[in-house]
């Protein structure tokens, strides 16, 4: 034995270590003559770098006519549209656009070797600015959707799913909803453009709109909302303490969103995205942005192991998401509205969007805003000329008894808005448990009457009081014919004070195209008909009322 060796210990000299090597180098050499397993395919399927067009004209460099991929190639640059209110996955910052989105942007574009512009988009325009080529891709929480496969090509895999949730106070009188059913008649807040805000809509949810996500947060954290609904990637982190989730619906995959002229670009950025599931650059990049991980965890297994791991994973459907069918059923005239859309924008160069007439959904809210909006102008004329007739009765008795608390309720009602008047009322509607649209709509009748009619009977009582100071018959019809123009005044007034009663959940005109909006992310012509529409009611009242008034005569 060698001096200072140790008897059990083998010595270790350089031979046995290039024995060593050698070993390792063939059992290496020996596996990678081995078959290779399926999955080994996807490595020779990933893309490489762009390389850049070679142009003729340096003045005009990038023809107009390139497919889109050649002319992100030419210029160099790649335009991309992303939220800036809808953090975790896109805000605005000094330093520009920061979140899961934007990075993924930046992360493709360095894989393409190309620049990125960020362009800010919204829920509400987002659709529109791809169409007018103002980006060339879109990354900016866009669920998939055959509805919205119908307007442009949406890249497979998706990057995200999410589902909508609907979020309020845990001391509410909403626990654990079992359907959609329970939101009837209840106000929720919800976001322009929102896919699934038609299913609220024609379960009788109230929907308020706001154009922002930003804003809609804000709302829920200060109280304005007593429920909303937007997708848990958005509510969940922002969540304020004592507020809870209702009801969870509607699971929607997010999609890169292209023209659906580049499909080149479209396939180039499906197989990036598979190596980003598989290689779990996607799970880290949520992690690095709070994002929630589970489904992309689902997704890098499903893309690390056959079939989906195979050079041909994007024909097996087995591997890729379907688009949510959220596609609403079109009416018979729905053909028509969009012959009559087209000759207006060739004929006339106006855009006009009618909405209401494309869908079932939307017609059948439409005709029952304006069936409740007639019923509710009825029922407000004939209760503010009821209401003037107690109250002139009330105002002008000679017992002060009977006149003085009705000139106190004619205070109240003089000096409280009528929005503030309607909202209290709302609330106690609801406090009772009574939120139904009929309900709402006998409420709304009694305070619309109420609120004018009391001033209305104000005027009856001082022509009464005229009436017997000159020795003239007092009785209270002469009284009202005395008053007739002031009577007919706030009957119109009243007419036009109808659409406040939408704040209470009556589903009038006004609430029934704000639910139409919601769903169509379509806006000007919406409401550009509502105004039409009441223009015209109220101009036909008043017209009724002053036939009515000039054929009445005051009691001789």
């Amino acid at each position: 034995m060698a001096q200072g060796a140790h008897p059990l210990r083998p010595r270790r000299n350089g031979g046995s270590r290039r024995a060593g090597l050698l070993v390792a180098s063939l059992l290496m050499a020996t596996l990678a003559l081995l078959p290779c397993p399926a999955w080994s395919a996807a490595a020779l399927d990933r893309t490489a770098p762009l390389a850049g067009v070679r142009v003729q004209d340096p003045g005009d460099p990038c023809d107009p006519d390139l497919d889109i991929l050649d002319r992100i190639r030419c210029r160099k640059e790649i335009r991309i549209g992303v939220r800036s209110d809808y953090p975790p996955f896109g805000r605005s910052t000094p330093d520009g656009p920061q979140g899961f989105e934007p990075a993924l942007a930046r992360l493709l574009a360095e894989r393409m070797g190309v620049d990125v512009r960020f362009v800010e988009v919204s829920a509400a325009d987002r659709m529109v600015v791809l169409g007018e080529d103002r980006v060339d891709a879109l990354i900016a929480t866009t669920g998939h959707t055959l509805q919205r496969d119908e307007q442009a090509l949406f890249v497979r895999p998706h990057y995200y799913e999410s589902s909508t949730v609907v979020v309020g106070p845990r001391q509410s009188d909403l626990h654990a909803l079992r359907s959609l059913d329970a939101l009837a008649g209840r106000t929720v807040c919800v976001t322009i453009g929102n896919s699934t805000n038609a299913e609220l809509a024609v379960h009788g949810a109230r929907l308020m709109l706001f154009g922002s996500a930003g804003r809609l947060v804000e709302k829920i954290r200060n109280g304005t909302c007593p429920l909303a609904a937007h997708d848990d990637s958005l509510l969940l982190p922002v969540l304020p303490p004592g507020h809870e989730v209702k009801l969870s619906f509607a699971p929607l995959p997010w999609g890169i969103v292209v023209n659906r002229r580049s499909d080149t670009l479209a396939r180039w950025l499906a197989t990036e995205l598979r190596w980003l599931h598989r290689d779990g650059t996607l799970m880290r990049l949520a992690r690095t942005y709070g994002v929630v991980t589970p489904w992309l965890a689902a997704q890098q297994v499903r893309w690390s192991a056959p079939p989906c791991s195979a050079a041909s994973a994007p024909d097996v459907a087995a591997c890729l998401d379907p688009p949510r069918d959220n596609r609403l059923a079109p009416t018979r005239i729905a053909g028509a509205a969009q012959a009559v859309e087209r000759w207006l924008q060739t004929h006339l160069d106006v855009e006009v969007t009618l909405a209401m007439l494309k869908t079932q959904i939307a017609l059948q809210l439409f005709l029952d805003g304006v069936g409740y909006s007639l019923a509710l102008v009825a029922g407000a004329v004939l209760a503010t000329v009821l209401i003037a007739m107690g109250f002139g009765a009330g105002l002008s008795a000679r017992r002060a008894v009977l006149r003085w608390p009705l000139s106190c309720a004619l205070l109240v009602m003089q000096s409280t808005p009528m929005v503030l008047f309607m909202s209290a009322a709302g609330m106690l509607l609801s406090s009772l448990g009574m939120v139904t649209p009929m309900k709402a709509w006998a409420v709304a009748v009694v305070v619309l009457g109420l609120f004018n009619g009391s001033n209305a009977g104000q005027a009856v009582a001082e022509a009464r009081r005229d009436l017997r100071e000159s020795g003239r018959p007092s009785g209270l019809m002469a009284a009202a014919l005395q008053a007739r123009a002031q009577l007919a005044s706030f009957a119109a007034n009243a007419t036009r004070g109808s659409p406040v009663a939408s704040l209470i959940g009556v589903p009038e005109l006004l609430a029934a195209q704000t639910d139409i909006a919601s769903f169509s992310a379509e806006s000007t012509t919406t409401f550009g008909l509502l105004l039409v529409f009441y223009m015209a009611l109220v101009s036909l009242v008043v017209m009724l009322l002053n036939r009515l008034q000039a054929r009445l005569q005051p009691v001789a």
